[in-house]
């Protein structure tokens, strides 16, 4: 499948705004902080969607499942799930991955923490977790000076859905060391966390839009 390629059923406008493809295609510096209202599939032109997603149940759900812009894994996107999706000039003349997960992942830790969320550390290339369990995911895309940043963050998503549409991934982190979903995730709700998914959502905004102008 190439870049904004789809699956399954025709996704909506806003299946292909959580994917991210509205901010790649503008190709300029802006900030998209955003609720899923639906359950989508979302996964990188790297990984084979017959490996990596239950197609046979999105199918049968009609789920749809895209390919997003950036990189990484399959991720299931649902109401719960907070998605941002940041275009930003690069750090530098040489734009660096790890430089740049950096950048934003620090960001993302500093808005949890804004509103109680506590303990967040970054595990694997740029997993954020509280202790062992994953908490939110991200993904990177760098091209002509600009980088695209997208995480998805649970925060009250049923867990389950993961299970449901996603077997074991072929690439794994370390830290994960073969857990299966409900073993490796988490949610902030289930954490104990009581902070809302429009409170998270301001404390993104800010904190993205502080990187953009700094």
């Amino acid at each position: 499948m190439a870049p904004g390629e789809w699956l399954v059923v025709a996704p909506s406008a806003h299946a292909r705004e959580l994917a991210g493809w509205s901010l790649f295609e503008a190709a300029e510096p802006a900030i998209q902080v955003l609720a899923a209202d639906e359950t989508v599939v979302v996964l990188s032109r790297s990984r084979t969607p017959e490996r990596e997603v239950h197609l046979d149940r999105c199918t049968a759900d009609g789920v749809p499942v895209l390919i997003r812009p950036s990189g990484g894994g399959a991720v299931v996107l649902a109401s719960g799930t907070l998605i941002a999706n940041i275009v930003a000039r690069t750090l530098g003349n040489e734009a660096r991955p790890e430089r740049e997960f950096g950048r934003f992942c620090g960001r993302t830790a500093a808005a949890l923490a804004a509103c109680g969320v506590t303990g967040v550390e970054v595990r694997g290339v740029s997993d954020l977790c509280l202790g062992e369990r994953k908490i939110a995911g991200t993904a990177l895309r760098l091209w002509r000076g600009l980088v695209l940043f997208q995480l998805s963050l649970l925060v009250d998503m049923d867990l389950g859905l993961i299970e449901t549409y996603l077997p074991l991934p072929s690439r794994q982190p370390d830290y994960r060391q073969g857990r299966h979903h409900r073993d490796f995730v988490t949610s902030l709700r289930a954490a104990g966390y009581t902070a809302s998914v429009r409170e998270l959502g301001a404390a993104l905004r800010l904190a993205f839009h502080q990187e953009l102008v700094s």
